[in-house]
């Protein structure tokens, strides 16, 4: 069942519920009422007769005479007696009727007044009262025809307008219904017209304020992203392509060469030499890929620990120096840490040591003398690590650049690279929730990366 169905049926029955409960309120108050008017006229008519028999108005006999044969539902039928219980009038003979009076005589001398209603709907109200010759006790039954022909009309007037109402009740709130999901409707079929391909597809925000446009503008924020994971993956595809192409296309081309001419052993070892330098750089354009990959898991599905950096630069010395022996890097501490706390962050460790390779390899690679200095500070939330050389500056308009994937900057020429580092130690930084920051100034290139302080 749809939302909209259920909602409106719900909604229909809670409404429906409540004028009904309404509807029988009324209705029993309206009875209720109606009983008790009766037994107060009751009351009247009786007490009137004590007075024309108590004042010998009229003689019991001729007052007999007159009632005798009048219907009940027209004149209620009076019995007077007196306080022994000793019949002084009756309207009409009626043993049954007595012997209903004898057991409500108690009654009505204890309290002063008795209430009855019979299974044929008739009510008999029996009382005390004071006349000049004594006390009397005096009952009077009737048929209150008239009132219940009033409640026989107001029971159909109500169900009448109960229906009525229900059925309005029903249509105003399907409507209200479709009305309110209206523009999740829309939502849907501007989303099922849509192409796989189009990732432009925008849903109306609306007024931007309510319950359904903030969900547009969820689905929207979504969309964005998409359209730029779509974006980025276009892109990388497109780089990896142009990457893996060069050095394939240079190894073929060695391959053919040497196929179609005799060659020497120099000559052999020439396109051998050629040959792998090309299989190297797609191997590092490969094993940079993975690490991209794993830079992009989620933080939950990666192991983190305790890492001191100190350690971890240590051995990302060690690792670059062996790769490029001609390098000299230089570890400083800005301000001599009091606890190891000021050199620990959470995280991964393999993923650590790619960024900080990649940094480090590049100030050297870059560097006039081939030299990269790191230093090492806090603050109160994050450890601060430095890397600098001394070489060209990067230019203004590019500092930027160089985080983007495949970009390389104007300095390319004296460097061989696929332009993957510094992206992947972006992510890598962003991972471990820490931030990177490039400035170059006066012939001074430096990465300042910051990570959240380990607290343990």
């Amino acid at each position: 069942m749809k939302i909209q169905t259920k909602l409106s049926f719900i909604f229909s029955i809670i409404f429906g519920a409540i004028l009904l409960l309404f509807i029988l309120v009324v209705y029993h108050y309206y009875s209720q009422k109606s009983k008790d008017d009766y037994f107060e006229r009751l009351h009247i008519r009786a007490a009137i007769k004590v007075d024309l028999i108590d004042g010998e108005a009229i003689s019991p006999d001729i007052l007999h005479l007159l009632y005798q044969n009048t219907p009940g539902e027209y004149e209620p039928l009076v019995t007077i007696y007196d306080k022994s219980g000793k019949l002084i009038y009756q309207d009409k003979q009626d043993a049954l009727e007595q012997n209903k009076h004898f057991l409500q005589l108690n009654q009505v001398k204890k309290n002063g007044f008795s209430k009855l209603f019979d299974e044929k709907g008739r009510q008999t109200y029996g009382f005390k009262i004071e006349g000049l010759k004594g006390e009397y006790i005096v009952f009077a039954t009737g048929c209150d025809t008239h009132g219940f022909s009033r409640l026989a009309n107001l029971r159909l007037i109500l169900l009448t307008a109960y229906l009525i109402t229900m059925i309005f009740i029903i249509i105003t709130v399907k409507l209200f219904a479709r009305q309110a999901f209206l523009p999740i409707a829309k939502m849907i079929h501007k989303v099922k017209s849509s192409k796989p391909a189009d990732l432009g597809l925008r849903l109306d925000e609306g007024n931007q304020k309510d319950e359904l446009a903030m969900l547009a503008i969820t689905f929207n924020r979504m969309l964005d992203q998409i359209e730029d994971a779509f974006t980025e993956q276009k892109r990388l595809v497109f780089n990896l392509s142009h990457e893996l192409r060069t050095p394939l296309a240079a190894i073929i081309t060695e391959l053919e060469l040497c196929q179609q001419k005799e060659c020497s052993t120099q000559d052999y070892q020439k396109v051998i030499s050629k040959t792998l330098k090309d299989a190297h750089r797609v191997t590092k354009l490969s094993n940079s890929l993975l690490d991209l990959a794993r830079a992009s898991y989620d933080v939950s599905a990666i192991s983190m620990q305790k890492i001191r950096l100190d350690e971890l630069m240590l051995e990302v010395c060690t690792k670059v120096q062996k790769a490029s022996p001609g390098v000299s890097i230089h570890l400083l501490f800005d301000n001599e840490p009091q606890s190891e706390k000021y050199i620990s962050t959470f995280g991964n460790n393999y993923l650590l040591e790619v960024a900080f390779t990649n940094l480090m390899d590049n100030a050297c690679k870059y560097s006039f003398d081939q030299t990269c200095n790191i230093h090492f500070d806090y603050d109160e939330l994050y450890c601060i690590v430095t890397i600098n050389n001394k070489g060209l500056e990067i230019p203004q308009q590019e500092q930027d650049a160089v985080f983007f994937p495949f970009y390389r900057g104007s300095n390319k020429q004296s460097v061989e690279g696929n332009g993957i580092g510094l992206y992947l130690t972006q992510k890598i930084i962003a991972l471990h929730h820490g931030h990177i920051e490039l400035t170059s100034l006066n012939q001074i290139t430096s990465f300042k990366t910051k990570l959240p302080m380990f607290e343990g």
